[in-house]
Parts: C-alpha cells; sequence; structure tokens
C-alpha cells in the first residue's frame, strides 16, 4: 500500500490521529486567550466560544505543562483538581514536540506557518538544522549569535505577547528566562523566573494583589516531560509529578479565589508522550546521506529531507527499504495536502524547510542523524513524542476560576 494510502488507513483505524480544523487544538486555545487579551487574530468557532468565557476575567494565566498529554490526566483520581477541571481533550499541535508548540504559543500559528518543525530546524544559511532553544547550528554547537544570527532567523513572525492590551508576563523556569527564544517570545515583555512550584504560586497571586489592571500570565513548566523521557510514560515519578502539578494548581486556586479578583486560568500541554522503541540512527557514512543536499532535520519522531537534483526516486526506494516498517514517507507536497502541519497554504519558510520529502514513525520507532552530538542521551530516552499517535496528539484543556466546569469531556 502507497504511504500515503496507508497513512490514512492509520486514521480511519484510529492508529494514529489526523490533525484537523474540525475538532479543537491546541492554536484555537492560544488565540483565544490572545483575544481575551487584545490581539487581533482569526477565531474559529471552537476559540471564539473558549474566548467569550475568559474575556471578562481581569486577570487570565496560561498553564503550559510539558509532556502533559490527556493519558497522564486520566490516570489522576476523580477528585484531584487538574482532572476536576479539565474540560474535554484537544488536539497537540504537529509536530508534537515542545519547539512548534512553544512557537505556536509565540506567534498565535501553526506550524506550516511559523516553520519551526521540529527540535532541529533547517536554516539555509547554515546548510544545516539548528537547534532551536540552544541557539546553537546542531552539529557543532556553535552559537547562531556567534554566526550572526538571530532568533528571526528561526523564527520570522512576531511575538503576539507584543500586541497584548493586558499587562502581560512570562514566568518560566530561572534556567530558561534569558535564552534568545525567550527573550524573542517576551516581545519585551517582562519575564519572572521561579525554582519552585511554591515560588510560582507567590509571585502569580502577589502580581494579582498588585496588579493596577488586567494582566496576563504565561507560565510554563517542564514537568512531567522531563520525567516520562528518563522513565517512561507509565513510571511513578511522572505520575507524582502530574499529581504534584495538580496538587499546586489547587493551591494556586484558592489564593487567587481569596484575593476577590476575577480570574481565570487556562491549562493545556503541548504533547503527550509514547514509550519509544526501536532506536534507529542514521551514521554520518550512510551512503543514504549521499542522496541529500544537507543533513535531516525535525525531530525523532518525523523527518525532513531535502534530496539531490534527481535522485528522489532513489532516496525514497533506498529510505523506504531500509525504514519503512518503522517510518512512513511521503512527499512534502503530499504532506502539505493533507494539512498534517495545520490548515492552509504552507509559509515560503516552511517549504524551503521541509525539503522534497517528510518521513513519520509508524508506531514507536524513533530515527535520529548521528551527525548531531547526543546520541547518548538519545539512546537512554524510555518515552519520547513529536509524532502522531493518540497518546502524543491528544492534550487536555483545562480551565479554572469562577467560569470553569467539573465536565470531564473527552
Amino acid at each position: 500500500m502507497p504511504d500515503r494510502a496507508a497513512l490514512l488507513d492509520a486514521f480511519d483505524r484510529g492508529a494514529l490521529v489526523r490533525p484537523t480544523s474540525e475538532q479543537m487544538g491546541y492554536v484555537d486555545v492560544v488565540r483565544a486567550v490572545a483575544h481575551a487579551s487584545g490581539v487581533d487574530c482569526d477565531l474559529s468557532e471552537h476559540a471564539r466560544e473558549l474566548s467569550n468565557q475568559l474575556r471578562d476575567a481581569e486577570h487570565l494565566i496560561f498553564l503550559l505543562a510539558d509532556g502533559m498529554g490527556i493519558d497522564l490526566v486520566d490516570r489522576l483520581p476523580r477528585n484531584a483538581w487538574i482532572r476536576r477541571h479539565t474540560r474535554r481533550a484537544i488536539q497537540a499541535p504537529f509536530p508534537t514536540t515542545t519547539t512548534s508548540a512553544v512557537t505556536s504559543f509565540a506567534t498565535a500559528a501553526h506550524t506550516a506557518q511559523h516553520a519551526v518543525s521540529g527540535w532541529w530546524v533547517h536554516i539555509d544559511a547554515l546548510h544545516g538544522p539548528a537547534t532551536v532553544f540552544a541557539h546553537d547550528r546542531a552539529q557543532d554547537g556553535k552559537s547562531l549569535s556567534d554566526l550572526g544570527l538571530g532568533v528571526e532567523a528561526i523564527c520570522e513572525m512576531p511575538p503576539i505577547l507584543r500586541q497584548m492590551t493586558r499587562d502581560a508576563e512570562l514566568l518560566v523556569p530561572a534556567g530558561i528566562a534569558d535564552s534568545p527564544f525567550t527573550a524573542h517570545m517576551s516581545g519585551g515583555r517582562p519575564r519572572r523566573t521561579y525554582r519552585t512550584y511554591g515560588e510560582a504560586i507567590r509571585t502569580i497571586v502577589e502580581r494579582v494583589e498588585q496588579a493596577e489592571g488586567p494582566t496576563f500570565t504565561y507560565w510554563y513548566t517542564p514537568s512531567p516531560d522531563s520525567e516520562a523521557h528518563d522513565e517512561g510514560s507509565g513510571g511513578e515519578r511522572v505520575f507524582h509529578a502530574v499529581e504534584a502539578l495538580s496538587s499546586t494548581l489547587e493551591e494556586l486556586a484558592d489564593e487567587l479565589s481569596d484575593t476577590g479578583q476575577t480570574w481565570r486560568l487556562v491549562g493545556t500541554a503541548d504533547h503527550g508522550h509514547l514509550d519509544l522503541g526501536p532506536h534507529l540512527e542514521l551514521a554520518t557514512n550512510d551512503p543514504l546521506l549521499e542522496l541529500l543536499r544537507f543533513p535531516p532535520s525535525g525531530d525523532m519522531r518525523v523527518q525532513f529531507w531535502h534530496v539531490r537534483d534527481g535522485s528522489a526516486e532513489r532516496f525514497a526506494s533506498a529510505f523506504r527499504s531500509r525504514f519503512g516498517e518503522s517510518f512512513y514517507l511521503l512527499s512534502a507536497r503530499v504532506a502539505e495536502e493533507l494539512e498534517l502541519f495545520g490548515p492552509g497554504a504552507w509559509s515560503e519558510q516552511m517549504r524551503a524547510r521541509s525539503g522534497d520529502f517528510v518521513s513519520i514513525s509508524r508506531g514507536r520507532a524513533a530515527l535520529r542523524y548521528a551527525g548531531i552530538p547526543g546520541s547518548n542521551g538519545y539512546r537512554r530516552m524510555r518515552s519520547g513524542h513529536s509524532g502522531l499517535s493518540p497518546a502524543e496528539m491528544r492534550i487536555p484543556l483545562i480551565i479554572g476560576g469562577e467560569a470553569s466546569s467539573e465536565l470531564y469531556d473527552v
């Protein structure tokens, strides 16, 4: 069966999740929050309905819990705060990876438009991939700043925080607050840091109490993603991390209610997690690379391939012979036609970065180019993401505050 037909069959069977604007998705939530904060952006029916529930709140908090797919929420007791305030399961952005999702928040755009299409993004000026959050040339770790490239080389679209009429701030772990990408996405708005959940609670509550007008706070936590990579999605540390976040949100909600202010907390995730296997690797001397113009880019479970002129058929045949049991191989044109990376036509930057072919994991397999340092860490990862499995693609929509409901609609 040709890969396009096989992928559509996997969608029909429910083995994989087809990205679609017909269902509520992560970008709908981002646009709803942005619109309720004064940003003029296009709204789907889903986004408009959510924005209407948010716009009258004096204070908005957007929580991005890295790696907290709906499967992890379902493991919580029914009386847990997160479980009680989860409205429904929604679709994560594709690829299901933090770089793409955070850029979708920063720009209120789908991957098809902002073109940050994986952990490693192809940059023409480098003739290869850059590591987005590290802001370096992937193959040798050399700083993009030292190479004369700013964050605009990775993401051309302007940040939405700059457009918000609310007093907007970011609340992020201390270790990432001063990174080039975080500075860019802040749009010049203040960046506050925290080291513990207790610090995060105090920061948010004090901000609400001292505010002179409407506020918006973006709050990012790297948990439970880090625990899931180390232990696997079903690990006890992962469950305890979600439990701890749920308890934190309950404490935050109680303290915000005591302020006498109107507030809404909207929480979601960038992706879920899937236990991995096998871990495949493309060696630096692999003959497949001779058919490429540039090294591959993308992520562990979705890759982009720039093929030399006249070598498309040879590459497709060789790739399918080697990796066809584990990965679909689609032409970039077919991937755009199927709207896998979001509705509408791709931006010019997305077309340039995607090259000629896109490979997508069929099951649990991951594939990494060995020419990028970090192979040992890759092999140790027990759980991962960036693919289209239900475990990766289904994330929660959490709403807390006076207008929240205890419906759990999945």
